[in-house]
């Protein structure tokens, strides 16, 4: 009988080696989503700044395509001065 306990002693021996073993698999597997967690937030935290970034792009962008639309047409007027200005010039030194 004694052989009997000893193989009951010895198996419950080992479930309890394998269920301290599954313990610490389960604290690993927690722990690891604890981190998944945590990075899955700082991802949304950095795509939520992309994504205002981008915004602020665009809105410069726009900003950018205007102004130089308006100095494009500005210095057409700068140009057609100075030529009229230089013609008035060459026209008062002929005839004066």
């Amino acid at each position: 009988m004694d052989g009997r306990l000893d193989k009951i002693e010895n198996s419950l021996q080992d479930l309890t080696v394998k269920m301290d073993k599954m313990a610490e698999l389960m604290g690993a597997v927690i722990r690891m989503e604890e981190k998944h967690v945590s990075v899955q937030y700082r991802l949304d935290n950095i795509d939520g700044r992309l994504n205002k970034h981008s915004q602020t792009l665009d809105k410069l962008a726009i900003q950018l395509a205007k102004v130089s639309k308006s100095s494009g047409t500005n210095e057409w007027f700068i140009r057609l001065l100075i030529v009229a200005i230089v013609s008035s010039i060459a026209v008062i030194l002929r005839n004066g």
